[in-house]
């Protein structure tokens, strides 16, 4: 498979009002609510990886969670830290890449990726998985959101079908790949697959 071509997230965010991008969603994402929820989770260090707006940062830090949020684009942390409201949310802002990441080892309880994974370059899926590995804690969990085979068309991010991930993340237990949406600005909202990984 040949690599796409990606736009310069740094000039994206510095020429683009947030609120306009595909993927800007005010709300936390519904399945990664649902999840939480089901496993009774709502507290704990997570890391918001590829923060984007920083909308889901500032709701998981509202539900109780420790929450770092990373992006490559500086723009992307100040825009988003300025739209956190530092008097009540307390939002870790951190410029990283997560290829060659400078969080510590076994830092994260939970890594929530709503759209990094799935812009990546087909050579850098292995080094992306082992930073994720690296990241998380024994018991750590990867709630992961991605484009799914059943999005029509081939703009935009790589899409994947559910054996796709179980090959990718062979280091993880994957306990559930459900079909769903991604929401955000776009309509009809794109076909999206909703992945919960542990840490093996």
């Amino acid at each position: 498979m040949e690599d796409k071509e990606f736009p310069n997230w740094e000039t994206l965010y510095e020429k683009e009002q947030i609120q306009g991008l595909p993927w800007y969603y005010e709300d936390l994402d519904h399945d990664l609510n649902m999840e939480l929820d089901k496993r009774h989770i709502n507290n704990g260090s997570i890391l918001d990886l590829g923060t984007g707006p920083g909308t889901q940062a500032i709701k998981l830090c509202e539900k109780g969670f420790q929450v770092s949020a990373s992006d490559i684009s500086k723009t992307a942390i100040k825009k988003a830290d300025e739209l956190n409201n530092k008097d009540v949310k307390k939002i870790n802002f951190v410029v990283d890449d997560i290829l060659k990441s400078n969080f510590e080892e076994n830092e994260f309880d939970y890594i929530f990726d709503r759209g990094c994974f799935h812009v990546l370059s087909v050579s850098d899926r292995k080094k992306y998985v082992g930073e994720i590995k690296r990241i998380l804690n024994r018991n750590g969990v990867l709630f992961l959101k991605c484009f799914s085979m059943k999005e029509p068309g081939d703009y935009g991010p790589y899409r994947f079908s559910e054996d796709d991930l179980k090959n990718i993340f062979q280091d993880f237990e994957i306990s559930t790949i459900k079909e769903t949406v991604f929401q955000g600005t776009l309509n009809p909202l794109p076909k999206a697959l909703f992945v919960v990984a542990d840490k093996k």
